[in-house]
C-alpha cells in the first residue's frame, strides 16, 4: 500500500537528477534501479510527501490516459474526492490548460490544434527553413569556435515560435531570458514572480496590438476567430512559447552533442540522409530531455497497478527512464538511428500529449541536417570532459556547446 507520510515510508527516495559520471546522455542511474524493482516506486517529495514515480514504459502510458490521475496542480483541488462533485480549476490562471482536465482542457486544445496540424507545420517549412539559413551564415562568419546553444539552438525555436505567435524580434531575446529563469530548479519563489510579472506585461502588450491589429500569427488568428478573453490568451501564449522554446532548444543542442559523440552514427546519416526523420526519433527517445514530468495528481482513492492510491497523492513520470524501458525497447541504453519505428514518449501520452509534436520533428530534422550539411567538418572545441549540463533544470541538456569546423 500506498503511504502518505516520510515516516511511514523510509524506503521512499528524492527524485535524482545527477547523471552517471562520463555518461552525459544517461539517465540518473537510480531510475533504473527503481524500474528493475518495479515500473512505479515510492518518491519523496520536498515537502515531505511521499507520492509515485514511475519509470516503465506503459505505466507511464496508463498513468497519462488514466482520467483517474488529474493534470490540475495538487494545490487547486480538494484533498478528498466528494461524492457528485467535481475537480474545481477556478483558481488556475486562464487558458493554462496544460494544468487543466477535461472539459475546460479539451475546449482550449480543440480552438488551439487546427494550428499545429501536419498540413499547417508543413505550410512553414520554408519558412522554417530560411531562419536555419540565415543563423548558419551567420555561424560561418564567425572568425572562431562558438558556442552552439547561443548561435543556433536557442535562436532557431525562439524565431520559430516567435513568429508563429507574432512576437516581436525586440521582445525575444528577454522572453528567451525570463523563460530560463522560470525552468531552473534553483529559481527562488521571488525570482520566479519577478520574472512571470515581466513576461505578463510583455505578452499582455502583444495580445492588445493583436486585438488592435490581426496579423496571420497563431493569436492574431484567436482574437478574431475565438472569443477567448484576455486573461485566457495570456495564458495560452505563456503555454505555447514556453513549450516551444525550452524543449526544441535543448533538443537541437544535446543532439548535436550526442551526434558529435557517436562519430558511426553520425558517418551513417552523412552517408544517407534519408536516415534524418528515424534519427530524430531515436534521439528523442535516446536523449528525453524533460528530465522531470509530467506531473500528476490522483483525483480520487483507487487501485492502480495492485497499488492503492489516495486521492491528492503525486505521480511523477519519469520519461528519460520510461525511454530506457528494456520491455519497450530492444537494447534501450544504445544510440541506434537505424532502430526504426519507436513508440517512445518525448512528447507524453494521452490527452496531453505534445500538440506541437509535429512543429518540434520539422524544426529538429531542418536545424540538424542543414547544420551537419553546412559544416561537414564540425567538431567539439573543447574536451567532452568540459562541457557542463543543465542537471539542475526542468529541461535537461548542455550549458554551452563549443563547436568548430
Amino acid at each position: 500500500m500506498v503511504h502518505s507520510q516520510a515516516a511511514e515510508n523510509p524506503s521512499a527516495q528524492p527524485f535524482p537528477t545527477a547523471r552517471p559520471a562520463g555518461c552525459p546522455f544517461d539517465p540518473p542511474a537510480p531510475f533504473a534501479r527503481a524500474r528493475a524493482e518495479c515500473p512505479i516506486t515510492p518518491l519523496r517529495y520536498p515537502d515531505g510527501h511521499i507520492g509515485q514515480l514511475v519509470t516503465g514504459l506503459e505505466t507511464a502510458r496508463s498513468v497519462l490516459a488514466d482520467t483517474r490521475f488529474s493534470s490540475l496542480p495538487a494545490g487547486k483541488r480538494s484533498p478528498v474526492k466528494v461524492p457528485g462533485s467535481e475537480l474545481s480549476t477556478d483558481a488556475l490562471p486562464a487558458g493554462m490548460f496544460v494544468n487543466m482536465d477535461p472539459p475546460e482542457h479539451t475546449r482550449y486544445r480543440r480552438l488551439l490544434s487546427k494550428h499545429f496540424t501536419i498540413r499547417r507545420v508543413r505550410e512553414f517549412r520554408p519558412r522554417i527553413q530560411e531562419l536555419t539559413d540565415r543563423l548558419l551564415d551567420e555561424m560561418a562568419s564567425a572568425s572562431g569556435p562558438v558556442d552552439l546553444v547561443q548561435a543556433f539552438a536557442k535562436p532557431l525555436p525562439t524565431l520559430v515560435t516567435s513568429e508563429l505567435l507574432g512576437l516581436p524580434e525586440a521582445d525575444r531575446a528577454e522572453f528567451g531570458r525570463h523563460v530560463d529563469v522560470l525552468f531552473s530548479l534553483s529559481t527562488t519563489g521571488e525570482e520566479m514572480q519577478q520574472s512571470m510579472a515581466i513576461l505578463g506585461g510583455m505578452l499582455h502588450a502583444l495580445i492588445a496590438a493583436a486585438r488592435k491589429d490581426a496579423g496571420p500569427d497563431i493569436l492574431g488568428r484567436l482574437t478574431v476567430e475565438t472569443d477567448l478573453t484576455d486573461e485566457e490568451l495570456l495564458g495560452i501564449t505563456i503555454v505555447l512559447l514556453i513549450a516551444g522554446l525550452e524543449t526544441t532548444t535543448n533538443m537541437l543542442a544535446l543532439g548535436t552533442y550526442a551526434l558529435l559523440r557517436h562519430p558511426e552514427q553520425l558517418a551513417a546519416l552523412r552517408a544517407d540522409w534519408s536516415l534524418m526523420d528515424d534519427a530524430v526519433e531515436e534521439l528523442l527517445r535516446y536523449l528525453s530531455v524533460v528530465q522531470i514530468g509530467p506531473i500528476r495528481v490522483a483525483a480520487e482513492d483507487f487501485e492502480f497497478e495492485g497499488r492503492s492510491i489516495r486521492a491528492g497523492q503525486v505521480v511523477t513520470v519519469s520519461l528519460p527512464a520510461a525511454n530506457r524501458d528494456p520491455l519497450g525497447f530492444e537494447d534501450p541504453d544504445t544510440f541506434d538511428i537505424r532502430r526504426g519505428p519507436s513508440r517512445h514518449m518525448a512528447f507524453g501520452n494521452g490527452p496531453h500529449q505534445c500538440m506541437g509534436h509535429h512543429l518540434a520533428r520539422l524544426e529538429l530534422a531542418i536545424g540538424y541536417e542543414s547544420l551537419l550539411r553546412r559544416f561537414p567538418r564540425l567538431e567539439l572545441a573543447v574536451p567532452p570532459q568540459e562541457i557542463g549540463t543543465r542537471e539542475m533544470m526542468v529541461t535537461y541538456g548542455v550549458l554551452e556547446l563549443p563547436v568548430r569546423w
